[in-house]
């Protein structure tokens, strides 16, 4: 396989950036582009070190709009009644995955694992949720 030319390493990072900002996760981007994961996240990081302050600030925003509008609406499927103990849980691994990347935008610290816990009865009632933030590198 020849190797890259520094304009098409270029492109692909911007081809990748241009996916990341549509909302694609990293295993799209890699699959749509044909590289590896590894060199998708690579891409995508290469490209926003070459944005300006100014214009990363901006993007960064932007994504954080979207987290929070994704968010709000898993949190309308929380609030009803209906919603089944398995879709609950899949709601609630859905609002976890979205606040870890929410928080890896900003480079902030992110849980390695969390526990939740489903209780009969409980405080709020019966079919009470409790989550508990491990912290680093500790596992369950």
């Amino acid at each position: 396989m020849p190797r890259m030319t520094a304009g098409q390493r270029r492109e692909q990072e911007i081809s990748a950036l241009e996916l990341s900002n549509a909302g694609h996760s990293i295993d799209t981007i890699s699959e749509r582009l044909d590289i590896s994961r590894a060199t998708a996240a690579r891409r995508v990081q290469a490209a926003l070190e070459r944005i300006p302050a100014q214009e990363a600030d901006t993007l960064r925003r932007q994504s954080e709009a979207r987290f929070n509008g994704w968010m709000r609406r898993v949190n309308v499927l929380l609030s009803s009644e209906d919603l089944s103990l398995q879709d609950t849980v899949k709601a609630l691994g859905l609002l976890l995955s979205l606040e870890r990347e929410k928080i890896q935008l900003y480079g902030l610290r992110v849980p390695s694992a969390v526990v939740v816990k489903h209780e009969m009865t409980g405080p709020e009632g019966p079919g009470s949720f409790g989550v508990q933030d491990l912290g680093p590198g500790t596992h369950r």
